[in-house]
């Protein structure tokens, strides 16, 4: 299964690279164009000065050195500018790999880098009851195999602390389950019933657990572990009526700067993997 997902992943990943290439070489002709421009502001300066040192006369040399010292302030600004609009160029390659990843999803998905994640989906997870402020940071949605799903990264905070960073998705289900939640925490005070899964340090609790594990069966949960054992993601997740919900404890954000072709590649295979899994997790607990 992971073999052929990855077979597929680098399918998509091929369309994907073509379409950052092209970014990169469009950034490399800009900042060659910025080179080159500050090697001729830099040899008029050179020229002036020398200018100023030949000159005959006091007031020809305070001219010649004046306008060397605005070539130097204009190129130190012009330099500064240039660099920054580099850096935000650069910063795009996460947006137009995101873009291009999402839609070569199956059924088609889609990136927005301004959309932010509803806080009502997040309420209704129940991971965090009460909470002052959630930030979220783009957005990846889409349908996949007649389910509604979307992931994004947030930081979920209280007045005094941080309570979660991390990415955050839910999925939508055919059919209503009575609410499971799967935690990391090893409750003594939770009054549903508790179930440990084997191997991953990570507690069931529901109301009924019997009717818990039908859902969460053993073929579920060797699904659960193989993605774990396989990604090394630290992850819980809640199951409420037609929502599933999980959350990833990752601090990368969606918008990050991409630094080369190895980084570009692992940062994409993430987000398509958890797509990837979270559909197969709802077919799985809906059959």
């Amino acid at each position: 299964m992971v073999r052929n997902m990855r077979e597929d992943f680098e399918k998509i990943y091929e369309f994907t690279n073509e379409k950052i290439v092209n970014e990169k070489q469009r950034v490399k002709e800009y900042k060659k164009d910025i080179r080159q421009s500050e090697g001729l502001i830099i040899g008029i300066i050179v020229v002036c000065l020398i200018i100023s040192f030949l000159a005959p006369t006091q007031m020809a040399q305070y001219i010649f050195v004046t306008v060397a010292a605005m070539m130097f302030i204009f190129c130190t600004f012009y330099t500064f500018k240039g660099e920054r609009r580099i850096i935000e160029e650069q910063n795009k390659f996460s947006e137009v790999a995101l873009s291009e990843l999402a839609v070569h999803i199956k059924d088609g998905f889609v990136y927005e880098k301004d959309e932010e994640l509803s806080g009502s989906y997040y309420r209704k997870s129940g991971f965090n009851r009460i909470y002052k402020e959630l930030e979220s940071y783009g957005l990846i949605s889409g349908t996949k195999d007649g389910h509604s799903i979307a992931l994004s990264n947030i930081i979920v905070k209280a007045p005094n602390k941080e309570l979660f960073r991390g990415i955050f998705a839910y999925g939508t289900l055919k059919k209503s389950i009575k609410e499971i939640d799967v935690m990391r925490v090893n409750s003594k005070n939770n009054k549903k019933e508790k179930y440990e899964l084997p191997n991953q340090e990570l507690y069931m609790y529901a109301e009924e657990m019997n009717d818990a594990r039908k859902i969460i069966n053993d073929d579920v949960i060797k699904f659960i572990e193989e993605f774990k054992n396989e990604t090394k993601y630290k992850f819980e997740f809640m199951i409420n009526k037609d929502l599933v919900f999980f959350r990833f404890f990752d601090n990368e954000i969606l918008t990050k700067p991409i630094a080369n072709d190895k980084e570009t590649k692992e940062y994409l295979y993430k987000y398509y993997r958890i797509i990837e899994f979270l559909s197969e997790f709802i077919e799985k607990i809906e059959k």
